[in-house]
């Protein structure tokens, strides 16, 4: 890992994520929000905060990220390996996928954030360590997150027998 790039961690399980960015106290949230989407709020408090900031639509095949307004105004799209979200581009490079999840992001030639999976010591959660550039906004990270680690498609846990 580069300086430029802070450390960071992130939790995730179907019902909650969290994305916690070393020295800084603002966390960021995200809870499912209806079928195969997940709505991101600024801060660890959803019902404090309002409304959420970014709302990832899986259930239409491709991801689509909108503003959480009453509008529903799309402000993101994936389209293969390159997320266009608030009118900047980025560009998803996996290295593996499976058992563990590794990736970065580029912005034109700068990488702005790695990921890397490790198995949590809870079955019920999944756990990412990451590595972002210090100007990436921290919605954004969690929002790559949830396009590549995919939430939507987690079982809730062992016994759990819903779809």
């Amino acid at each position: 890992m580069t300086d430029e790039l802070r450390p960071g961690q992130a939790e995730m399980s179907r019902l909650t994520t969290t994305l916690r960015i070393a020295g800084e106290s603002a966390s960021v949230v995200s809870m499912q929000a209806g079928y195969h989407r997940q709505a991101v709020w600024r801060g660890p408090d959803p019902v404090a905060n309002g409304d959420p900031r970014l709302q990832v639509d899986f259930s239409s095949g491709s991801a689509l990220l909108y503003a959480d307004r009453a509008q529903r105004q799309q402000v993101g799209e994936r389209l293969g390996n390159t997320l266009r979200l608030w009118s900047q581009e980025y560009r998803i490079h996996r290295q593996w996928l499976w058992p563990k999840l590794l990736f970065t992001v580029t912005v034109g030639e700068r990488t702005v954030l790695r990921v890397r999976e490790r198995f949590g010591r809870n079955g019920g959660a999944r756990v990412f360590d990451t590595h972002s550039d210090a100007t990436l906004d921290p919605v954004v990270t969690l929002a790559l997150l949830l396009l590549e680690g995919r939430p939507h498609k987690m079982g809730l846990g062992r016994g759990d027998t819903s779809p």
